[in-house]
């Protein structure tokens, strides 16, 4: 995955090291490869908890503007894993969000 594609909460989670694990696996042999899967998701599994236990970096990592329409930043930042129809369909979703902040603004 490329850092372009990496979410804020994979860059709190993952490691060089991991990354560089996730890269072996495919070239590993038979049962090996399944074992050092399944590590890779404990070592993940473990930083995602020790990440947790650390109250700043959470609070970090989920705060949002509290002024920005949340859902629709959400959408944006959505659409980089989106394929074609999945775009589609935010773009509908978002067109639906709008119109309904147009129609609330109008009448009230």
């Amino acid at each position: 995955m490329e850092d372009s594609m990496l979410t804020p909460f994979d860059n709190m989670t993952q490691t060089r090291e991991l990354q560089m694990l996730k890269t072996a696996v495919p070239y590993m042999k038979g049962n090996r490869k399944r074992q050092f899967a399944i590590l890779i998701k404990y070592l993940e599994l473990q930083n995602t908890a020790s990440v947790f236990a650390q109250e700043d970096k959470v609070l970090s990592m989920c705060s949002v503007d509290e002024k920005e329409n949340n859902t629709m930043a959400m959408l944006n930042d959505l659409r980089k894993f989106c394929n074609e129809k999945e775009l589609e369909m935010i773009d509908t979703y978002a067109n639906v969000i709008n119109m309904m902040e147009t129609y609330g603004t109008v009448f009230s």
